[in-house]
């Protein structure tokens, strides 16, 4: 990997380096944080699943979001005046890095700050002419998703596999049908993935928006839900929901967003989002390919995603309500056959 990374820190003409740093803050593509003479970068090695389409609408919308209010990184230009360079069939970029700092988890302040941020993008992206070129095949899909569980569940190959998950996949195939979003809500460009370690902070402050490769055109309530799911569980793996957390970052929302969006709404969108994020793991517990081994944690991906998913759902419990008489439980046995 040094002669690699010499090689691309080379290839965008940004020194020779002397500090390189793994940067845990994503599941799916490697990020790095560079040091050189000319200052810090960060490099990152996109997924498979990602093409240069992503890096296309990066920079259709960075200058536009920077001077709407909302900071996002500057993508940097390789030697050859290109936006990203292939390497061994990847695709790596460059970006500034912006200086930070090292938030461990929300707090009902940080979460006011990250809501407020992804109003304002909700607001500019609603007064924008663009629509992403790339779009990720099944992303927020639930409908496919959910078949797709059904159809890996019922596979005899999986019938062990499939044993061992009644309990989740009863709770996730029936529960998530409760869980609709609103229609009233017009679409626009959402982010996509605005989990917590996608914002960056600065002295209480949220300054910047990371990670823009999962722009899509769908409701701003899939971005609500899915920034609540992700903000309001008490880290590390715990399923413990922190309301204040959600009042404030709803709050946060609120003050900047053009969007009219009630509690309700956004604990629904949460609840479809938590379920559709347990079914994604569910389904990666049967066919181990699509989430990375955090090796450190786990000895195999089914392990590693079965967790997950049951740690989801118990946060889904609980957010819910249904930890007071274990409604939920006892439903999702009873509907295991």
């Amino acid at each position: 990997m040094d002669s690699l990374m010499t090689e691309i820190v080379e290839q965008f003409g940004l020194g020779s380096i002397e500090e390189s740093k793994p940067l845990e803050n994503g599941l799916i593509n490697q990020s790095f944080r560079i040091k050189t003479a000319q200052g810090q970068f960060v490099l990152q090695k996109l997924s498979p699943i990602w093409d240069a389409r992503v890096i296309d609408d990066y920079r259709a919308v960075q200058t536009y979001l920077r001077t709407s209010g909302v900071h996002v990184p500057v993508l940097l230009n390789d030697r050859d005046g290109s936006p990203y360079f292939m390497k061994e069939r990847c695709i790596w970029r460059a970006f500034e890095y912006i200086p930070h700092d090292r938030v461990e988890s929300p707090t009902p302040e940080l979460a006011f700050e990250a809501g407020a941020l992804l109003g304002k993008f909700h607001s500019s992206m609603a007064k924008a002419k663009f629509k992403p070129s790339f779009m990720l095949e099944g992303f927020h899909d639930t409908p496919s998703i959910i078949t797709k569980l059904r159809s890996v569940y019922s596979a005899p190959t999986f019938a062990i596999k499939a044993e061992r998950a009644k309990r989740e996949y009863a709770l996730i195939s029936n529960m998530i049908e409760s869980h609709t979003l609103s229609k009233d809500i017009e679409k626009i460009v959402i982010h996509g993935d605005p989990k917590f370690n996608n914002f960056l902070f600065r002295d209480g402050k949220a300054i910047s928006l990371l990670d823009l490769d999962t722009l899509m055109f769908a409701s701003p309530l899939l971005d609500v839900g899915d920034a609540l799911r992700s903000w309001c569980r008490k880290k590390p793996s715990t399923s413990e929901f922190m309301p204040d957390v959600f009042n404030s970052a709803l709050r946060g929302y609120r003050s900047e967003s053009c969007f009219e969006i009630s509690a309700s709404e956004a604990k629904n969108a949460m609840s479809l989002i938590t379920l559709e994020l347990s079914a994604r793991y569910l389904i990666d517990y049967f066919e181990e390919s699509y989430f990375p081994l955090k090796a450190e944690k786990y000895a195999t991906r089914a392990e590693q995603n079965f967790s997950r998913c049951r740690r989801y759902l118990d946060y889904y419990i609980n957010f819910t309500g249904g930890h007071k008489d274990n409604h939920l439980l006892a439903w999702g046995l009873e509907h295991c056959n």
